[in-house]
């Protein structure tokens, strides 16, 4: 296998596990308080993987979860320009966030284990 070749697996793996673990990221950026689609934007694009990130992503991710119920969102008015959007995370999707952590811990800890055994 060649360096590239293990490259595009790499970047399609990676692409993955970033779909599953942006939503999860999404909910904990809201879980710390109400923002509006370029705050939230702003705050995913510091996490490693994300530098990239484009708004056109992040919402159809959120009027999905608002159809969830995972957040809900407003309308505010703003005396320095147009109104803007602000999403909050609801009661249940901070209770989806905690399950999603714990799912990601016990991965987690399945694959430290499964590493353990080999190196042993």
């Amino acid at each position: 296998m060649t360096g590239t070749e293990m490259e595009d697996i790499l970047d399609r793996w990676s692409s993955q596990a970033r779909k599953g673990y942006f939503e999860m990221l999404l909910l904990a950026r809201l879980q710390a308080g109400r923002a509006y689609g370029y705050q939230i934007v702003a705050a995913l694009k510091q996490a490693p993987g994300f530098e990239n990130l484009a708004e056109g992503t992040v919402y159809p991710v959120l009027t999905r979860m608002r159809k969830d119920g995972l957040v809900t969102a407003e309308w505010v008015a703003d005396d320095s320009g147009p109104p803007r959007k602000y999403y909050t995370v609801t009661e249940l999707g901070a209770d989806t966030l905690d399950a999603m952590r714990e799912i990601w811990r016990r991965m987690d800890e399945v694959l430290l284990a499964q590493h353990a055994k080999e190196a042993s």
